[in-house]
């Protein structure tokens, strides 16, 4: 059985749409069933801080995806994941699970100050130390990020972005990669790889996307590059807290600084859907 921590979200959606059209067996383990959108899906409902509820959700399973938490609203992000990825590591031991795949990012390897992804950091030091199959996978910046950016590119031709228009940086499809961790989690052979770096064919700039979306739309999109010193503002108007505002503000400039690059360059997968594909097939949804 296939268990996947975060079934309602970006990758973990596409991911069990991905096992079960390929036979094999999965559930969901979420907190809200009523977001899976896939009804038939076998479902456990547990509270990613409560090991018990975890403990419960992963029993019967042998291959486990886990992710770390995605929570605007946390007033401590970084301690949050501490808690959820030793409940993980509990829940882990507890049933037996004999392969984990953990969804990491690319510059999980940097001891610094580099916001959010210090939380993909967490997650592997702390699973790696378990004495089972571990896969950590790293992916660059997902297309689907700019989708949030939709209602403001049709109604004012502006795409907003927190990165100079011209900084290149490895970007890809989620969807692609949950092809991938599909394929891992249901491979029983086992090639001893514990770290999967993952990149785009190419890197893309803010102003790449804007013009990918000018013509999608026929229509002229400008780049608004938004300074450094209103990046903390424009996060707290949008729901985040002063604290999960300051990790995401440090992961950006870490992005900027080059520091959320992938430890082995020569050694990466590229994945490869481009940004005009996957912004097309989203498109005429």
């Amino acid at each position: 059985m296939n268990i996947i921590v975060g079934a309602t979200g970006q990758v973990g959606s596409n991911l069990i749409r991905e096992i079960k059209e390929n036979g094999f067996p999965v559930r969901a383990v979420v907190r809200n069933p009523d977001k899976l959108s896939d009804k038939t899906i076998e479902t456990r409902t547990a509270d990613l801080f409560n090991a018990e509820q975890l403990i419960e959700a992963f029993k019967g399973g042998t291959t486990v995806f886990v992710l770390t938490p995605e929570n605007p609203t946390s007033t401590d992000i970084i301690e949050d994941t501490k808690r959820i990825v030793e409940n993980y590591k509990k829940a882990i031991q507890a049933t037996g699970i004999k392969k984990v795949v953990a969804l990491s990012c690319v510059g999980a390897q940097i001891d610094s100050n580099t916001g959010n992804v210090l939380m993909s950091r967490i997650l592997e030091q702390t699973l790696g130390t378990l004495d089972i199959e571990k896969v950590f996978i790293r992916p660059s910046y997902y297309f689907s990020n700019w989708l949030s950016y939709m209602e403001t590119i049709e109604q004012y031709g502006v795409l907003p972005t927190f990165f100079p228009e011209d900084l290149k940086i490895e970007m890809h499809s989620p969807i692609d990669l949950a092809k991938f961790i599909a394929k891992l989690m249901t491979d029983t052979s086992s090639n001893g790889r514990e770290i999967y770096e993952l990149t785009g064919q190419q890197k893309y700039s803010s102003l790449d996307v804007a013009n990918t979306f000018s013509k999608l739309f026929n229509k002229n999109v400008a780049v608004q590059s938004i300074p450094q010193d209103k990046w903390k503002e424009t996060l707290l108007s949008v729901g985040f807290t002063d604290n999960t505002a300051t990790n995401l503000s440090d992961m950006t400039q870490a992005v900027i600084d080059n520091k959320t690059i992938p430890e082995r360059p020569n050694d990466t997968i590229k994945l490869s859907t481009t940004l005009e594909k996957y912004l097309e097939e989203q498109l005429e949804k």
